[in-house]
């Protein structure tokens, strides 16, 4: 559409610079016919055919101001379609980003959710607790409920980190906070290589987990600073 208004364009500019030539040529003969105007008094042909070459010039230059001023406002428009275009594609993309990030979540609630129940049904029922994998063979049958419930603590503060309730600075201090209990220390200290061999290299879990260990880290350093921290029950 616009190649073709400007082609049309361009030949209307031809024909009218072509017809100007034409005019002012005519107009010379014209003027030069009569011999009135040969005369000193009146002036000659040449001055004519200047005074008829320069009306034609002014319509010729206004006309092309005219077009290029046209194709300066189509430009103008032309780009800013391309903004609102890009702008649309853009947002585009940051929604279909967003919908994509909330069905990872929504599936990552779903698993944890499935992981709970599970977990929830071994501590309910003694049959399906023996189920599972043992922690260790020398870990009797309450300490290993401990440790099944210790085990959904920790799912739940990673799940509630990697959806965004808890920013790193809250998930660390909660963290800090539950490795005070002797039995979570103990479960994360028994489960240290089971954790190495299920998340070894990246990844949110990971992630997660060694935020964990720095909490779990600083909290020994804690412990051990107090007066009387040789009292403190090691590891079973």
């Amino acid at each position: 559409m616009a190649g073709s208004r400007r082609a049309r364009e361009a030949w209307i500019l031809a024909t009218i610079t072509i017809a100007s030539c034409a005019a002012t040529i005519g107009l010379t003969l014209l003027l030069t016919s009569f011999s009135e105007i040969q005369s000193t008094a009146t002036g000659n042909a040449g001055q004519s055919f200047g005074a008829a070459a320069a009306a034609t010039s002014v319509v010729v230059l206004i006309y092309i101001a005219r077009t290029f001023h046209r194709q300066g406002e189509e430009s103008r428009m032309q780009r800013e379609v391309l903004e609102a275009q890009r702008a649309e594609l853009a947002l585009q993309r940051e929604v279909a980003e967003n919908q994509h990030d909330t069905a990872r979540r929504v599936a990552e609630a779903a698993i944890r959710e499935q992981h709970r129940q599970l977990l929830q049904m071994a501590l309910d029922d003694p049959l399906l607790r023996a189920v599972w994998p043992l922690y260790g063979p020398d870990i009797p049958e309450g300490l290993t409920r401990q440790f099944m419930y210790a085990n959904l603590i920790i799912s739940h503060q990673c799940m509630c980190w990697e959806l965004g309730y808890l920013d790193d600075d809250a998930s660390a201090s909660n963290l800090y906070h539950i490795f005070s209990s002797p039995t979570m220390r103990e479960f994360w200290e028994r489960t240290r290589a089971a954790r190495d061999c299920a998340t070894p290299h990246a990844g949110k879990m990971r992630q997660f987990y060694d935020a964990a260990e720095i909490a779990y880290q600083r909290q020994l350093l804690t412990l051990t600073a107090r007066p009387g921290a040789g009292d403190l029950a090691e590891p079973r």
